[in-house]
């Protein structure tokens, strides 16, 4: 194959890779997103937003919606109130005039005189509220009315001759397209308990109407006015409020730079005031925080820091015989692992166990004393006594084992080598206090019962915890683990064969604590318990 030709064929392959990544980009595009996505970005911009916003502003917001709010609420209530004025005010005076009529009509129906019911009819029409008066007969027909407004509505004619209502409401048409909602009021006209006929007087509700759409007008500019004048007072309140909290972002800002000496001379009496004091306690506290910090760098275990944290004048621990247990902890063939690891690498490795051990060590009140290279020691009764430190240790150590085969399960996943722990313990009396010099000091324990820890862990294969007599059949220790005779040692400095034991586990009443206490820890590290 030339030359020419191989460089053809891969600008052909070059060309369909191309097309392939464009279609899969467009095909990626057209996926269905998932629901809710847009919205719930959208929200989290929104309050991002709303975040950024003086609080200035946002005060004068909600006092203006407060104020529209309460003004909207008014008006409605006015209107509402003004509007059953008004009808009850129709309804007393058609009530009035139609009772009126009836009375001025019955002799006259009676007495078939057209032209003076014509003339009764005519008496009780204005020109502002009453739109048309009449008198029906029975039968529903108009026998004298003024104006054409019933006369052009036989069908409702009908209807009040026939039923005992007093008032109908209805929609007149005024012109083609144009309609006016009216009110009829009815009273029948008698005389000596013989009904002749019924006397109708119609008023229109313009008025009415009239009257509330002035209210609303008047409502809605007085409304304007209050809000106008409520933002420019809230503005002005939020920039009075804000200007001492401003204060107080400064000072945040002074104590985030380190300078804890920062304090509030103002003296106010409000609830401003009592920030500004409870920051003055806080930026006190920072200090004195700062103070300790050099103390706290001496020592590692929460239970010394708050040992010295209890006395900061004098930071001291004394010395005393406890009885606890030792805890040793070490890598299986990390001679070989650090042969052939980097040494970014082999820290990052013992980093992720020490943090692993670490957190089971907390979590069984326990100590870390020190940490040995490939190894650490932990330390259960002390600085705190605590009565079932053996027990305590021997849950630590279970703990310990099952997540270092979870750790290393994972690193295996990744294509990384595994490690495994051999853990010793004693449990005995031991001297726990400050050992050092002025100038740099730890606290830790000494004494035989250490040493016999780190000598038994030396004798333990990987993934074991092995312990001695002493910690077998310590009070808090018996009927609440499963283990069996290891082997007799004999130690250098020690006459008799020193008896140990390997822990199986803990019985079934007590193995739960292991899988709780695993859970706890994979949530403290930030693990993916599902991966797990």
């Amino acid at each position: 194959m030339t030359l020419s030709a191989c460089r053809d064929k891969l600008e052909r392959l070059g060309t369909g890779f191309s097309r392939l990544r464009s279609e899969w980009r467009i095909t990626a595009q057209r996926l269905p997103k998932k629901p809710g996505t847009g919205i719930l970005k959208l929200w989290k911009k929104l309050h991002i937003t709303a975040q950024r916003i003086p609080l200035a502003y946002k005060l004068s917001f909600f006092i203006t919606v407060l104020i529209v709010s309460c003004m909207v609420l008014l008006g409605f209530i006015l209107v509402q109130q003004q509007s059953r004025i008004l009808q009850d005010q129709i309804s007393e005076q058609g009530s009035t005039l139609v009772r009126l009529m009836g009375q001025s009509a019955s002799e006259p129906l009676l007495a078939d005189d057209k032209q003076a019911l014509d003339t009764i009819a005519a008496s009780f029409t204005n020109g502002n509220s009453v739109l048309a008066t009449a008198i029906i007969s029975p039968e529903g027909e108009v026998v004298a009315q003024a104006g054409s407004l019933h006369a052009d509505n036989p069908g409702l004619m009908k209807r009040i001759s026939q039923d005992s209502t007093s008032t109908y409401t209805w929609n007149w048409e005024s012109s083609p397209g144009k309609t006016h909602e009216v009110i009829s009021f009815i009273q029948p006209v008698s005389f000596q308990d013989v009904t002749a006929g019924n006397a109708v007087v119609t008023f229109s509700q313009a008025g009415m109407e009239d009257s509330a759409r002035r209210s609303v007008q008047a409502i809605t500019g007085a409304t304007l006015l209050i809000i106008a004048l409520g933002i420019a007072m809230a503005f002005a309140l939020g920039r009075r409020i804000t200007l001492p909290i401003n204060k107080l972002v400064d000072a945040s800002r002074a104590i985030g730079k380190g300078e804890y000496t920062h304090r509030f001379k103002e003296r106010r009496y409000d609830e401003l005031g009592l920030l500004m004091d409870a920051f003055n306690d806080m930026a006190a506290g920072m200090l004195e925080r700062s103070q300790v910090k050099n103390a706290l760098s001496r020592y590692v275990s929460p239970g010394v820091a708050r040992q010295i944290l209890s006395n900061l004048n004098t930071v001291e621990l004394v010395s005393k015989k406890i009885e606890g247990t030792v805890l040793f902890a070490d890598i299986v063939g990390f001679t070989q692992i650090a042969e052939k690891t980097k040494p970014e690498s082999l820290v990052a490795m013992l980093n992720e166990y020490f943090s692993l051990i670490t957190c089971a060590c907390e979590i069984n009140h326990g100590t870390v004393d020190k940490y040995l290279g490939d190894g650490v020691m932990l330390v259960f009764g002390a600085p705190e006594p605590d009565k079932e430190h053996a027990f305590n240790a021997l849950v630590c150590a279970q703990l310990i084992q099952k997540l270092i085969v979870h750790e290393s399960d994972r690193r295996e996943q990744r294509g990384e080598f595994p490690v495994k722990f051999k853990i010793g313990m004693n449990t005995g009396v031991m001297l726990a206090g400050n050992m050092g010099s002025k100038e740099r000091m730890e606290y830790t324990v000494v004494g035989d019962a250490v040493n016999m820890a780190s000598r038994l862990c030396g004798i333990t294969n990987g993934g074991q915890t092995v312990m001695s007599r002493e910690t077998y059949m310590h009070a808090s220790v018996r009927e609440r683990i499963l283990a069996g005779e290891y082997q007799s040692i004999h130690l250098r400095g020690i006459s008799e064969p020193v008896r140990t034991y390997l822990l199986e586990g803990l019985t079934a009443d007590y193995q739960e604590i292991i899988d709780i206490q695993f859970e706890q820890a994979l949530l403290l590290m930030g693990d993916d318990r599902e991966n797990a």
